[in-house]
């Protein structure tokens, strides 16, 4: 008898059973608020998040942009209007695609012999709890590949913005003297004012504690690390201010944050295995959502002499606005709404 069978996988059980499973877990999340404001806000802004069709086959999205014209292009003249211009613009585009050689793998394996008197139930509840394992290990990982990938997408400020630094960081100071830990009240202003100047209305923060301190000092638009509903928070204080390790870490400073604007990042997902399940004697390959981030995976079983093989295969990219979505000249030549922080405080 083989438990690969359609017997034992069910998908649907399955799926049920990790929702289950994680709703009734009292095991200690582990934070990533940067990856969970990423999919609510992209969720928000209807977004699609797959660039497969479930075929296998990868698909590639072109997306098509205009930039805005200058205003330097607009002529004070007088006398008889023409009906003639000499003006042409074209259209600009960028691509988006994963290639489905770079995966992340996470795996687990069990001997038959342990499941002889186990009932039908028991053993799709067995199965569930390696997957989900598999699933909790590939949430961690991808947020900890996210938040790299953001660091990555940064964008200038707007030229508007005086306070950025060579490395297009925005520096802003929070203590007046960092000896004495007194708050400087006008490190706040410098940075709505910097977002504004750049053209956030929607702007999320994420990275090293020594902003988040600073938010929580002045309860402005934080503080949480996980289950956070950023909408609230933006909606609340004009700003969602998290901390996350994860960022922190990529962007290897504490006194270092990534803003982006809701809706100018999206993590785009890639999977081989098909709709219906691809069930066979001793194999089966299908596809489960995670039941924190949503974020679909393959699964692939297979059974060799006794020992099922449990394989959790995420196939995700992180993509961002284009650099060239303003004109040169533009005030906003090279934003794509994300940007860095960095915190530097006189001694």
């Amino acid at each position: 008898m083989s438990y690969l069978s359609s017997q034992y996988i069910q998908c649907e059980a399955i799926q049920s059973m990790l929702d289950e499973q994680f709703t009734l877990s009292n095991a200690p999340l582990d934070p990533m608020p940067a990856l969970e404001a990423i999919l609510a806000t992209q969720k928000a802004n209807g977004i699609s998040q797959s660039v497969s069709d479930g075929s296998g086959k990868v698909k590639s999205v072109k997306v098509v942009y205009d930039q805005r014209l200058l205003e330097s292009a607009v002529t004070d003249s007088s006398g008889a209007r023409t009906c003639t211009t000499t003006t042409e613009t074209f259209d600009n585009y960028t691509t988006y695609t994963i290639d489905p050689a770079v995966w992340l793998k996470a795996e687990e394996k069990f001997d038959t012999v342990d499941l002889a008197t186990v009932c039908t139930e028991d053993v799709q509840s067995m199965i569930a709890k390696k997957i989900n394992k598999i699933v909790d290990v590939l949430d961690r990982k991808v947020a900890t590949q996210t938040a790299e990938e953001l660091v990555g997408l940064t964008g200038e400020w707007s030229t508007l913005v005086t306070d950025d630094n060579a490395s297009d960081e925005l520096e802003i100071s929070t203590y007046i003297s960092e000896a004495t830990k007194q708050l400087d009240q006008t490190g706040l202003s410098d940075l709505d004012t910097a977002l504004m100047q750049t053209g956030y209305n929607a702007p999320i923060i994420v990275g090293g504690t020594k902003l988040y301190k600073y938010g929580k000092e002045l309860n402005a638009g934080c503080c949480a690390t996980t289950g956070v509903n950023v909408l609230d928070l933006y909606n609340q204080f004009g700003k969602a201010l998290l901390y996350d390790k994860r960022v922190a870490t990529a962007l290897a400073d504490d006194n270092k944050s990534m803003v982006f604007n809701a809706g100018a990042v999206a993590l785009i997902t890639y999977n081989e295995a098909p709709q219906v399940p691809n069930l066979g004697a001793n194999y089966a390959k299908f596809k489960v959502n995670s039941p924190r981030t949503g974020i679909p995976y393959d699964i692939v079983m297979n059974d060799t002499c006794g020992t099922i093989s449990i394989l959790g295969y995420a196939n995700t990219k992180l993509v961002g606005l284009p650099t060239d979505m303003f004109a040169v000249g533009d005030e906003f030549r090279g934003v794509t709404m994300v940007n860095k922080i960095k915190v530097v405080n006189p001694a």
